[in-house]
């Protein structure tokens, strides 16, 4: 075989390995605290910038309170208002969390309602020991409605790209249904079109 056809084999060669399927590997752990945009959509620090603006503030308010006893907070659902998929549950959590760790807050678990009602039939149909068995009556009442709403806007001009976020947590008086706390985050991120690939 002449050099050339050896030469253009090889590098036929070389592309095709290139061209081959690619997959993740040797990873490492990062710091979660480390700011990583590798795309322009929301993610884990959007998610802890805005938690962290949350906390303090429901903090700050229950200590400006003064009163005795922990505010009994129940989760509204949370509402996603933008147009890409956003996990509002993770947000819910993280904020909820802190607030629980704090020693400041009472929550309530409001998705475990309907089995707690099947765990109280169970337990008063004879088949439980009477002195340990769980009825209803017991549970705590809320006081106050957490919700939260997460809004976007984007503006792109030719390879220019602005993606701006605002979220929201509200906390409402179960009984007046006045909102007695609110605060909002905003999020600005610019971005520039770049080509990718070989």
């Amino acid at each position: 075989m002449k050099p050339f056809m050896l030469s253009c084999l090889g590098l036929t060669l070389a592309f095709a390995g290139c061209a081959g399927p690619q997959a993740f590997t040797r990873g490492q752990y990062g710091d979660p605290q480390e700011i990583s945009m590798l795309d322009d959509k929301w993610n884990q620090n959007d998610m802890q910038l805005v938690a962290e603006t949350m906390i303090g503030s429901m903090e700050a308010w229950a200590r400006g309170q003064g009163q005795t006893g922990k505010p009994v907070v129940i989760l509204e659902m949370p509402k996603n208002r933008t147009s890409e998929h956003i996990d509002m549950q993770a947000l819910y959590d993280h904020v909820k969390t802190a607030l629980v760790q704090s020693g400041m807050f009472t929550f309530l678990d409001k998705a475990a309602r309907e089995e707690i009602a099947q765990e109280y039939e169970y337990q008063g149909s004879g088949y439980v020991r009477p002195d340990e068995a769980k009825g209803p009556g017991q549970q705590r009442a809320a006081a106050f409605l957490l919700g939260a709403v997460v809004t976007s806007t984007v503006q792109e001009v030719g390879k220019e790209k602005v993606v701006y976020y605002k979220a929201t947590f509200e906390l409402t008086d179960v009984a007046t249904t006045e909102i007695v706390w609110t605060d909002q985050k905003e999020l600005t991120k610019h971005f520039r079109k770049r080509s990718i690939g070989f």
